[in-house]
């Protein structure tokens, strides 16, 4: 999500208020245009797009602007992904009806982070606003973890692991007592490869508990977050304690390049919000109690 940046120029000059200022100085233009002529008329157009150039030239530079314009654009990739992320999760559960209580907590997950951008914006308890869009990010990894399960289900739905076993146990009794004629190289070969189907669906099933504790342990402690933010005198600095709670509350690294890896693999094209974190070790805690020590 921080690969690409928004073109400050162009949000100046497709601002809305910028837009009412240019319909503006039409409007303008047309009326003195009837009295006065077209030179006149002119006036207001020209001195628009004037305008235009020295904001498009000093405006995009504040420190300000950047952070509304790059504030928004991160909003609407979030969104991107939210959207993405959901539409493929109803796609891989077909016509069966996705699990309610799953829904409830990303429902409740989704609610809180809402809450704290609202205390965010008004300044109440010295929140800052991109502490709480990492939480937001939190959210979306909720998403992609119900969407990796999903998508693990249906690897395991195509593989019968008891036949594969009994492939496997026919080939070494081929190979241990061959009749003649029999191609070993090829017998060896197709040995091997059943053996690596089952260690990739061993592999699958360790990776999946991971991912369920995972997507159980989130909530409750991004709740916790909550909770511990809400509850913080309104004096208080928060912004360090938040920062710590949020690199820890993240996937470790291992089960989020996993993720990451296995989601790009079924679901090509996928916005992942994970990716942009990778490198980063993070473990899951409780930042409540955290608070309470302190």
């Amino acid at each position: 999500m921080e690969a690409a940046k928004p073109s400050y120029v162009r949000e100046v000059l497709t601002s809305q208020t910028n837009l009412y200022a240019g319909l503006g100085s039409l409007a303008l233009g047309v009326v003195l245009s009837i009295p006065f002529g077209f030179g006149i008329g002119a006036l207001p157009l020209i001195a628009f797009a004037a305008g235009d150039i020295l904001a498009a030239l000093h405006i995009p530079s504040l420190p300000t602007f950047r952070d509304k314009v790059d504030r928004r654009w991160r909003a609407r990739s979030r969104q991107a992904s939210r959207e993405q992320l959901m539409h493929e999760i109803q796609k891989r559960a077909g016509k069966r009806a996705l699990p309610a209580a799953t829904l409830r907590t990303y429902q409740r997950m989704y609610e809180r982070v809402q809450s704290l951008y609202q205390r965010a914006e008004t300044g109440h308890g010295r929140l800052a606003y991109r502490d709480v869009e990492q939480l937001d990010d939190v959210s979306l990894e909720y998403l992609a973890l119900w969407l990796a399960l999903l998508v693990m289900d249906d690897r395991a739905e195509s593989v019968n692991l008891r036949e594969v076993e009994t492939q496997v146990a026919a080939l070494e009794r081929e190979l241990a007592a061959p009749r003649p004629g029999t191609d070993l190289r090829q017998l060896q070969k197709a040995r091997a490869d059943y053996l690596a189907v089952i260690e990739r669906h061993n592999r699958m099933l360790s990776r999946r508990r991971a991912l369920e504790a995972a997507m159980l342990s989130m909530p409750d402690q991004l709740d916790e977050i909550y909770q511990t933010i809400m509850t913080l005198p309104v004096s208080e600095e928060v912004g360090t304690r938040l920062e710590e709670a949020i690199g820890k509350l993240r996937l470790q690294e291992d089960i989020e390049a996993d993720l990451a890896s296995d989601l790009a693999e079924a679901v090509p094209g996928v916005a992942m919000p994970t990716a942009a974190a990778v490198g980063r070790q993070r473990r899951l805690v409780a930042v409540g109690s955290s608070g309470r020590a302190g």
